[in-house]
């Protein structure tokens, strides 16, 4: 008796793991390799040409896409589907004036699905189905970029060889962005290779995931375009940022020269350089860094904005001369330090720095982010360049003081500078991506609004807020005055080193500023490459996006 319920519990035993075994290679084969095995099945019945590029989209914080945004038509051939290859081939021929020997050849030579490369439009595309012509259709694939290209150099680009992100938002999200599997123009065949009846020509997905394909962007496609379109109509070359200070949020960047990313065997050998990102790129600031000259000495409270200075037109430090931008028209003899400012007196600047001292300078330099790249993580972004304070001397901290010299700083890091003191002294750090969503749009992953960082007291902030209001009211900025909501901010001009044909100083133009002067929306930054005056070029630019911008 014992031994036959040893037995039955052996059978048992055996049964169970049996069972169990069973159970696993299902589950094995439903659900883990389900996708693997649906693709195997399906491959033995369908012809299929790929038709669209497999990535994600780009979109900008309101969901309006940056990718994929125009659509092309192709001619999708299936050669097992054709029974007479010289009357498809006159067919086509007739109705897309492509030369019916190159499409005799084409349809003989390929034994598999192929796309034929001419773009047609919707009309023809129409006129082609209607001719039901066998084995042929017509599809319609999205095109990556679109053909007016916006954000170009944020949204990067994709080596379409291998439909790797190589560069920008397609480059740093590539793994993402891959995540979506091609799509594709299928026959499904029966065991002859004949097209199964009532089914006809489908667009396939041939498995599917809900991992994350879709990078969900900062930026403001109206604000985007509004800032490209300004750009354009003055011609520039130079970048544009706009960031909200409240939160470090990126609401637009663009950089001049643009580049069509379709196309973009025509833009690798440009002297031009139109693949440069210059809103990330370093240049000498000039004098919007005198901001960062005031906020070291107001913040050590060794100068206050009704200082008394004397402007000669010139100040002399170890035998070196340095002018003021406007010698030729004398000195400005007693001014405030707060008119210093809204008129960019380069003598009473150089003699604030000379003050303060280079390791104080240097120092409050370094807590508004020159020196080192923000936290955008693009991979070409500049650090710019920040000279150390150890053995620097009379002549170079005078260059410093007023943006000159060795210095460098990105226009972004401008940007950040300037909402830090839009935001009273907190500094936010900037950032362009905000959320990663899948397939169907679900969230899968927030990148929240980085934590403020207090680098100047609230009472220096305010005295800078109010010195960079009278740069726009009665200074050399007046160009950027936006009347109702009121603007502030700073004008630049940064020596090149270089001179024109006609012995002229070149000089890059920068404005730097924000609006409204109540709770400040936008911190914006007009760089513009060889625009000789800020005051001249950059201020009008800013002037005309805010008043575009506050339109939205």
């Amino acid at each position: 008796m014992a031994l036959q319920i040893l037995r039955i519990y052996k059978l048992l035993i055996f049964f169970m793991l049996f069972g169990s075994l069973l159970i696993i290679r299902l589950f094995y084969l439903q659900v883990i390799e389900n996708d693997n095995l649906v693709t195997q099945s399906l491959s033995m019945r369908i012809q299929e040409v790929p038709i669209e590029v497999a990535r994600g989209e780009i979109v900008d914080r309101n969901g309006l896409p940056l990718t994929n945004t125009e659509q092309h038509y192709k001619i999708a051939v299936f050669p097992g589907q054709i029974l007479n290859a010289a009357m498809a081939a006159k067919q086509l021929s007739e109705l897309t004036g492509i030369a019916e020997p190159i499409l005799f050849s084409q349809i003989t030579e390929n034994h598999r699905p192929f796309k034929i490369k001419n773009k047609i439009d919707a009309a023809m595309g129409e006129k082609i189905n209607k001719a039901l012509i066998p084995g042929v259709v017509i599809v319609a694939e999205k095109v990556r970029y679109g053909y007016l290209p916006l954000a170009a150099h944020i949204k990067g680009y994709i080596n379409l060889a291998d439909n790797q992100g190589v560069s920008g938002i397609e480059g740093m999200y590539d793994d993402i962005l891959r995540g979506n599997q091609p799509e594709y123009a299928a026959a499904l065949v029966d065991a002859g290779q004949q097209i199964i009846p009532g089914l006809g020509y489908k667009r396939l997905r041939l498995s599917s995931h809900s991992d994350p394909s879709n990078v969900v962007l900062t930026l403001d496609k109206q604000i985007q375009k509004a800032v490209e379109n300004i750009v354009d109509k003055h011609g520039i070359k130079g970048a544009v940022v706009v960031l909200r200070p409240t939160t470090g949020e990126i609401l637009a960047m663009a950089s001049r020269p643009n580049f069509n990313a379709n196309h973009l065997e025509e833009y690798l050998n440009q002297s031009s350089a139109p693949l440069l990102n210059r809103a990330i790129s370093p240049y000498q600031p000039g004098s919007v860094f005198k901001l960062v000259t005031a906020a070291a000495a107001l913040e050590q409270e060794s100068i206050q904005p009704e200082d008394i200075f004397f402007d000669p037109g010139y100040i002399e430090v170890d035998h070196l001369r340095f002018n003021g931008w406007d010698y030729d028209k004398g000195g400005r003899g007693q001014i405030t330090f707060k008119e210093a400012l809204a008129y960019s007196s380069n003598p009473v600047f150089i003699e604030v720095g000379l003050k303060i001292g280079a390791e104080s300078l240097i120092s409050y330099a370094q807590k508004f982010g020159f020196g080192h790249k923000t936290s955008i993580d693009f991979n070409d972004e500049a650090e710019g360049y920040l000279p150390p304070s150890d053995n620097l001397y009379s002549g170079e901290l005078a260059n410093l003081a007023i943006g000159q010299g060795k210095l460098e700083a990105t226009p972004l890091q401008i940007a950040s500078m300037i909402a830090t003191i839009a935001n009273d002294g907190i500094k936010v750090a900037p950032y362009v991506v905000s959320k990663l969503t899948n397939a169907d749009g679900v969230v899968i992953k927030t990148y929240d609004s980085p934590p403020g960082i207090r680098i100047l007291s609230s009472k220096t902030a305010v005295q800078i807020q109010d010195m960079m209001m009278a740069v726009t009211r009665y200074g050399t900025g007046q160009a950027a005055y936006v009347e109702g909501i009121g603007s502030a901010g700073k004008t630049g001009s940064a020596e090149t080193g270089r001179k024109n044909a006609d012995g002229q100083s070149i000089n890059h133009a920068w404005f730097a500023g924000y609006a409204p002067i109540k709770n400040p929306q936008y911190a914006v930054v007009i760089f513009v490459e060889e625009g000789m005056s800020g005051s001249d070029i950059a201020a009008p630019m800013f002037y005309e996006i805010i008043k575009e911008i506050t339109k939205l």
